[in-house]
């Protein structure tokens, strides 16, 4: 086999063409109400939550969070570290998504909008709420809940069903 990855017919060269491209995003940065909630016990903590969307859709759900504290006490830098931090966690979850919507960077368009059709894989708000009441019930560790708070968000339908079969196993 030809090892010129660079020749156009090479089948490494055609699939690397697959990827080259643009893809448009938009994220959102909030302050994290919800993990906010969760650590009110640590004194100076910071919590972002970065919603990235492509086309107005949600495909990744970041959580980021720091501490102001004599160790680290630089306002602004804690601040960005927790924006930061969300929005690598959204890009994180993203390429899950970007992969299940088979999106083309080439043309920017997923397989199913060729079709006029454009479907969602995320999970759905019944499953996500039914996910949240679960975890709320089975899971005792705080970490454990927000570990599951930060995952939920960016669930594919299969996902969240797997997940849901989990904890209603789960002793």
């Amino acid at each position: 086999m030809n090892n010129n990855f660079q020749d156009e017919r090479h089948p490494v060269h055609q699939e690397i063409l697959k990827s080259v491209g643009t893809i448009n995003l938009t994220a959102t940065f909030e302050e994290d109400i919800q993990t906010l909630g969760v650590f009110k016990h640590i004194p100076g903590v910071i919590a972002m939550v970065c919603t990235l969307k492509k086309d107005n859709e949600v495909i990744g759900v970041g959580r980021g969070t720091a501490v102001i504290n004599r160790v680290n006490k630089y306002i602004e830098k804690t601040v960005r570290a927790s924006v930061n931090a969300s929005l690598v966690d959204a890009i994180f979850h993203s390429t899950k998504m970007l992969d299940a919507l088979h999106i083309n960077t080439r043309t920017g368009t997923g397989i199913d909008e060729a079709d006029g059709q454009k479907e969602s894989n995320l999970a759905s708000d019944k499953q996500k709420k039914y996910l949240r009441e679960l975890v709320q019930s089975k899971t005792t560790s705080l970490s454990d809940k927000f570990q599951w708070e930060a995952k939920i968000e960016s669930f594919t339908r299969e996902e969240a069903s797997v997940a849901i079969q989990d904890l209603v196993n789960k002793k």
